[in-house]
């Protein structure tokens, strides 16, 4: 999925994916005035017809899998925050 576009207008690539059985959690991260914001795109795959297609509904017992997918994205997104954070602190101090 193209969450947006860079300069030569190519898709970018997500910054991180966490899957867990059929479900997948994108987050692509945008810069914004206030700092770097996350989306999350989260995905289920089936295949219908021979071909893989993507849904945006889960069933009770995916949930489970939902979960998990989202927490690992979120693990990721914190972690990616205290490193840019701790970046940010030694560019300070080496003013």
């Amino acid at each position: 999925m193209k969450m947006s576009q860079n300069d030569d207008a190519k898709p970018v690539p997500p910054a991180y994916t966490s899957c867990a059985g059929k479900i997948r959690a994108c987050v692509w991260e945008s810069q914004e005035a206030n700092g770097i914001r996350d989306k999350i795109l989260i995905s289920r795959f089936f295949k219908k017809d021979d071909s893989w297609q993507r849904g945006r509904t889960f069933y009770a017992d995916e949930l489970a899998m939902v979960v998990e997918a989202v927490s690992k994205a979120q693990q990721w997104i914190q972690g990616r925050h205290r490193q840019l954070e701790f970046a940010d602190h030694r560019g300070q101090a080496g003013t």
